[in-house]
């Protein structure tokens, strides 16, 4: 099962608690789907959980006549269709008037008209990455119309959302982990909710973990590196002059430094019982008398 199936599963099983978040949850599936007609209500789908949800839902909120048909679509292969049809009949204009007054965002929605406007959508249409792998909640909704109410009615909400065309579908679209949990909490999907911040949490500690390794393994390579300069340095000088050339400071840094290769700087000093500051000259004019010593061989 995929993890959007999941989040879906969670959600089928999850009563609404209001008329008004019944009907808004029919009017986002329908908007969604673009499942108003002129003649009625026909939304398809091959998926029988959402199929089963609209009908109940119908049921809750109307009187209205319903019809189910179940079809084969050979298109792409063998798929199963459920339809879900209202037809137009006495009463179906005032049905959709109650749907359509959730659609005005000028007036002040309540929190159930929100949380059924967003759940419809998403069990329509809805996509969530699971956040092991990165942090995604995409809509594919049939029509432009339809996608920029999602938008305007997210960013209501004060989420950070974006809208774009993508394979002949409309796509609205949040990349914010913090945004997402909060869908997740307005659609009620408090056990996605709870799983998903847990996975952010574990991730955020893999990578401040893995970051301070890193920096670590840097380091170390820095030091080595630098040691390693250093010991080739020295012993050029041992072999071309000896050591009895340099003055005490500084035949005293460099056998330090040949009998401790892995110590960083800051050790080196510390053994030394000099700042660190101190030590860094020493190899600076360590540097500079073995500049001047090569200098002069390569002239004679």
């Amino acid at each position: 099962m995929s993890y959007s199936a999941g989040v879906k599963n969670e959600l089928f099983n999850l009563p609404n608690k209001s008329k008004n978040e019944n009907i808004a949850e029919l009017l986002g599936v329908f908007m969604a789907k673009n499942s108003i007609k002129e003649n009625g209500i026909i939304l398809s789908t091959e998926n029988i959980a959402l199929a089963k949800r609209v009908y109940s839902n119908i049921k809750k909120a109307t009187d209205l006549e319903i019809q189910i048909k179940y079809l084969t679509s050979k298109r792409l292969g063998v798929h199963k269709v459920y339809e879900v049809i209202i037809p137009y009949q006495k009463g179906y204009i005032e049905f959709l008037k109650s749907m359509f007054d959730f659609k005005n965002l000028d007036s002040s929605l309540d929190e159930s008209v929100f949380k059924g406007l967003i759940k419809g959508y998403f069990l329509s249409c809805g996509y969530i990455k699971s956040p092991e792998k990165g942090y995604a909640l995409d809509f594919f909704i049939d029509t432009e119309d339809a996608a920029t109410f999602l938008y305007y009615l997210t960013k209501k909400i004060g989420k950070k959302v974006f809208q774009a065309d993508k394979k002949n579908k409309n796509l609205v679209y949040i990349r914010n982990s913090e945004d997402i949990l909060d869908v997740l909490i307005i659609m009620s999907a408090v056990g996605t909710f709870f799983k998903y911040e847990e996975t952010i949490i574990n991730k955020e500690i893999r990578n401040k973990v893995n970051r301070n390794m890193n920096w670590e393994i840097a380091n170390e390579t820095r030091k080595i590196t630098t040691a390693e300069k250093q010991i080739k340095m020295i012993e050029e000088i041992e072999q071309l002059a000896g050591l009895n050339t340099l003055t005490d400071a500084l035949k005293g840094v460099a056998k330090m430094r040949i009998e401790n290769p892995d110590l960083s700087l800051q050790e080196l000093a510390d053994l030394m019982n000099i700042s660190k500051s101190g030590i860094r000259n020493r190899f600076r004019r360590l540097a500079e008398f073995y500049n001047e010593m090569t200098n002069k061989e390569n002239e004679e």
